[in-house]
């Protein structure tokens, strides 16, 4: 597409309102409104000619990849964690900016061509944060920004953020949000599935500390939605509606000081196992009470290995050692990962590794929940052991138990709701993962995984301890995580969807997630 062209497009076609738009919700987007854009009437349903006119229209240096791109589109298809998600969609968009989220949404909508949102790209279904040759990939990598307010009392985080990124601008200023546990995690997957953090137990979840969002809705119109505006009710649906409402393209979080953390990282012998999940389980009754207390893995949680079980204590002051930890400190034995010390959330995001590096390695894992119980939890570890012992040749599995403290779900209602439905018990939430690289093997692996997840579930409701709640960031292609919210909250989330995209293009024009259409 010529200048002219382009030009002449854009000015013809800006007084035309997109398809089915919200004609009630004003446009705010600094002063400055997007382009309306009417594609081309031969592009419906043609994703390559929908690239064609995203091309053309934006236009600055890897805004547009496509597959002819070679290694630069590789690359971008690449940022996916798991292999299995690394889908060839026909483009790949590069939105530099709210308002360029806006000009492709529209142009999108017009056309009927299928999409995809990614942030960080860490989800691990295929489909989510991916597509394939039938629609486009927006990539939300370019709206990388930090910036903090004049009074330092929050942060405005762009989505395509790692939280790596986020905390080395925000620590050296000491000050912290409520955010990943991973520095490589993306912020918008996290914040949008309602996030863990090593804050969990005195802040709640990471959706929780949110003081605003910017929003792209379906017609391109750009709202900012906050606790005390005219979009109370869109700020409240993203406390649990994910991506049923629109895109995410600021999350303005609230800042909190950085105090250092007792650093203790810890490896147990096979042997061990029983007596470590006993420990996790006291911990729950007694140490998480203390909520400067954490306990969590090399990568984001407890791991247990063949080789047996790794944790890192964690305690947000500097001392030497914490009283919430005695559970483990009375398992004997231990092998030292790194010697305990005081340091920063930077230090630790050292400690559990500052990138990923997956290569082919495929990635898939599911969820569930229950009251905590530490009989149930040998139980528990022992269906999975079983059941990995299934896996093909090279396929290993990891198992992952989140000790939830009761205070995640009162932090919540205190700090204006949530849609999740937590009752307020302590509990675990579970991400176990198995990993293998033969892409014909992608089946077997998610057979096995959903069985793991029915018999666990089965012998949790067995001892009357299963709770519904499925926790969205770890949750498997076929959990129906916003049922498991309740009743009550499924109908809030349906009713912001109708307001706020009342023609469903996320609903139908969206390749998948955890959607209102698949209830």
């Amino acid at each position: 597409m010529t200048a002219s062209l382009r030009n002449a497009v854009l000015t013809a076609l800006s007084v035309i309102p997109t398809a089915r738009s919200v004609a009630q919700i004003p446009v705010s987007v600094d002063g400055t409104a997007a382009p309306v854009l009417r594609a081309q009437p031969n592009c419906a349903g043609d994703p390559v000619c929908t690239c064609k006119v995203l091309q053309g229209t934006l236009t600055d240096v890897n805004a547009t990849l496509l597959p002819s791109n070679g290694v630069t589109y590789q690359d971008f298809e690449d940022e996916n964690y798991s292999a299995a998600c690394r889908l060839p969609a026909a483009c790949i968009v590069n939105p530099r900016s709210t308002q360029e989220v806006s000009t492709v949404i529209k142009i999108l909508s017009q056309t009927g061509t299928k999409f995809a949102v990614r942030s960080g790209g860490h989800n691990y279904i295929p489909g989510f944060a991916s597509v394939d040759e039938g629609g486009v990939l927006i990539s939300l990598s370019n709206l990388n920004s930090t910036v903090l307010s004049e009074d330092k009392k929050t942060a405005k985080i762009g989505p395509g953020n790692r939280w790596q990124a986020v905390y080395e601008t925000l620590v050296p200023q000491g000050l912290t949000v409520v955010g990943g546990r991973v520095g490589p995690v993306g912020v918008g997957g996290l914040m949008l599935g309602g996030g863990l953090s090593y804050f969990a137990t005195q802040r709640g979840l990471a959706f929780d500390n949110v003081k605003s969002y910017e929003v792209v809705l379906a017609d391109g119109s750009i709202v900012t939605a906050s606790a005390d505006n005219q979009y109370s009710d869109l700020y409240k649906g993203l406390r649990g509606g994910a991506a049923n409402f629109g895109i995410v393209t600021n999350y303005e979080l609230y800042t909190y000081p950085a105090a250092n953390f007792y650093v203790d990282a810890r490896a147990y012998s096979p042997n061990q196992t029983v007596d470590f999940l006993h420990a996790v389980a006291e911990y729950q009754k007694e140490g998480q009470l203390d909520p400067l207390s954490s306990i969590s893995g090399m990568y984001n949680s407890i791991q247990l290995l063949s080789t047996g079980p790794t944790i890192l204590l964690l305690y947000n002051a500097p001392v030497q050692q914490a009283k919430a930890f005695e559970a483990f400190y009375n398992l004997g034995a231990y092998q030292p990962i790194a010697p305990a010390y005081n340091g920063s959330l930077l230090d630790i995001m050292a400690l559990t590794g500052s990138r990923f590096s997956t290569g082919n390695v495929r990635t898939y894992g599911e969820t569930f929940t229950h009251k905590a119980d530490a009989d149930l939890m040998v139980e528990l570890y022992d269906i999975f052991t079983e059941e990995i012992a299934n896996l093909p040749s090279g396929a290993t599995g990891v198992w992952v138990p989140n000790p939830i403290a009761a205070s995640v779900a009162t932090l919540g209602k205190q700090n204006g709701g949530n849609l999740l439905g937590l009752q307020e018990v302590p509990q675990q939430w579970y991400e176990w993962f198995i990993t293998w690289t033969d892409p014909a093997e992608d089946q077997t692996i998610w057979d096995i995984s959903q069985r793991i997840t029915q018999r666990c579930t089965d012998a949790a409701n067995a001892k009357n301890l299963s709770l519904p709640y499925l926790f969205m960031n770890t949750a498997g292609m076929k959990q129906n995580v916003l049922s498991s919210f309740g009743a009550q909250n499924v109908a809030f989330i349906e009713a912001i969807a109708a307001k706020y995209d009342p023609g469903k293009v996320f609903q139908t024009l969206q390749n998948n997630g955890f959607l209102i259409r698949n209830l």
